[in-house]
């Protein structure tokens, strides 16, 4: 009896310094509530009444270079929705991160979160890796882009999923299907 109150006891403490933990990186973060983008223009991380998709890059992975112009049209195609590219760490300057905006065209801000605030609050390991978040802050889809690409090295000839349209559009349609896939890329820099 004394060890199952035991074992209750530690669970309860466990999940007290769990929720503490998530409101101390929840309030870390929303103090934060602002990036800015390569050119020192600031930007709210979640601008208030409109979903927005995260989408975690690196200028020097090979995968963010070939999905470019794919989220490039997402972003044209879907006007409600807030886009932002997110580079975390101190391991690209702005100019690295002007220049792969340009060469690939990309119109949406791309975040410079330089302390990877953003990128440990959402929990987001590689490049890319795409979130989804509704405007009333819940998490819809977290992961893969599409899938083609099957593994590290390995790909499809083409798509044939399009997992964060499909999560775009049952969003905005209401059909709140919250979904998951496991991302693929390069890791997020620990520095």
């Amino acid at each position: 009896m004394s060890r199952l109150f035991f074992c209750a006891l530690l669970s309860g403490i466990l999940s007290v310094h769990t929720l503490s933990a998530q409101l101390l990186a929840s309030a870390n973060v929303m103090s934060a509530g602002r990036l800015k983008d390569y050119n020192g223009k600031t930007f709210t991380v979640k601008p208030a009444g409109k979903p927005v998709v995260y989408i975690f890059l690196s200028p020097e992975c090979p995968l963010c270079k070939n999905y470019a112009p794919v989220l490039q049209g997402l972003q044209s195609k879907y006007k409600d929705v807030q886009f932002y590219g997110i580079i975390s760490g101190q391991t690209f300057t702005q100019r690295e991160v002007a220049e792969y905006a340009k060469e690939y065209n990309i119109t949406f801000p791309i975040l410079m979160d330089t302390d990877k605030k953003v990128a440990n609050y959402l929990n987001a390991t590689v490049t890319p890796e795409a979130l989804l978040i509704g405007n009333n802050g819940k998490e819809y889809y977290r992961g893969l882009i599409d899938d083609w690409v099957t593994g590290l090295g390995t790909k499809r000839i083409k798509a044939t999923r399009k997992y964060l349209e499909l999560a775009i559009n049952n969003l905005l349609t209401g059909n709140e299907l919250v979904s998951q896939t496991t991302p693929i890329g390069c890791l997020i820099s620990n520095y």
